[in-house]
């Protein structure tokens, strides 16, 4: 093979997020008018807007998308992907139609059973918002989906690994810990932490 064509091969898959989960093709570009299922990576703000919606998850918030994030090391696990809510708006839907091979036969009870629990879990996911505030400024904010228990409220530790996951490949602006608005046990655990290692907006 040429020189010339391993260069485009590179560049292609690059672009489309070849070779990530676990050799499997992630996220690639379909040519879909409202862009691809997901990206593996956000740049910036344009692309963010690509993926997102126009709409109030809480006060100051006016874009929203929703995260898939792996709980765990395992290479089989579907890697940090950003979803595409203007083609999947509901996160269930979204994994079962474009990951099916990751997830067969995926329903209800095993979606809940792998994201909100810590015993069953596989990933982590919530939803992922641009918050536009009119003190503390432009920012992006990541929740997180758990059971309403107190024993499955994540801890300090558990939120740091997620928001250095996300950091890595999420390069469109300040990112923080947030909440969503029917959310009242997380941000009253997150209250009772000291210095996270991460930025944290509370809705009150």
């Amino acid at each position: 093979m040429k020189k010339s064509l391993i260069l485009f091969c590179l560049v292609v898959c690059c672009l489309t997020g070849c070779g990530d989960g676990g050799g499997r093709q992630v996220c690639v570009d379909d040519g879909d008018p409202k862009g691809p299922a997901c990206l593996r990576r956000v740049d910036s703000a344009a692309e963010f807007e690509v993926i997102s919606l126009e709409a109030r998850l809480f006060e100051y918030s006016d874009r929203v998308t929703k995260y898939t994030a792996p709980a765990g090391k395992d290479p089989e696990l579907l890697p940090l992907v950003f979803q595409n809510v203007n083609r999947y708006e509901i996160h269930l839907y979204f994994l079962a139609l474009v990951f099916a091979e990751y997830f067969p036969d995926l329903n209800e009870e095993k979606y809940m059973e792998m994201i909100l629990t810590r015993a069953n879990r596989k990933h982590y996911a919530g939803n992922f918002v641009h918050v536009d505030h009119p003190v503390e400024g432009e920012f992006y904010g990541f929740t997180v989906y758990t059971a309403s228990r107190n024993e499955e409220l994540l801890e300090a530790e558990e939120v740091l690994a997620i928001y250095e996951m996300i950091s890595e490949e999420f390069l469109a602006g300040k990112l923080v810990y947030t909440f969503d608005p029917y959310d009242a046990m997380a941000p009253a655990k997150a209250r009772t932490w000291d210095d996270p290692g991460f930025d944290i907006y509370f809705l009150d």
